[in-house]
């Protein structure tokens, strides 16, 4: 991977953790208020998105970000540029 296209999916990800870390305190503050029409999925959905990207960002400071966890293949940019969190190759998340 070029450097240029790791820097771009690095803020991609710092991004994307940024908007979950604020809605996540948003939701916070309606749970403890009464919820409102928080459900309990989206907040699941919203902790695991983050602890992905967490993952990634730890791949990224150990140089094995962009390499598949599952076969070792390389992460084509085209994947991760659509989803920067991404741990598989197409072939392996296929499964």
């Amino acid at each position: 991977m070029k450097p240029w296209q790791k820097d771009q999916l690095h803020r991609a990800l710092e991004q994307r953790r940024e908007t979950l870390v604020a809605e996540l305190g948003g939701d916070e503050v309606r749970l403890r208020e009464g919820g409102g029409d928080l459900e309990e999925a989206d907040l699941s959905r919203d902790m695991g998105e983050l602890k992905e990207i967490d993952a990634a960002r730890r791949r990224l400071d150990d140089g094995s970000y962009g390499i598949c966890t599952d076969c070792g293949a390389d992460i084509g940019f085209d994947r991760l540029h659509a989803e920067p969190a991404a741990a598989r190759c197409v072939a392996s998340s296929a499964w």
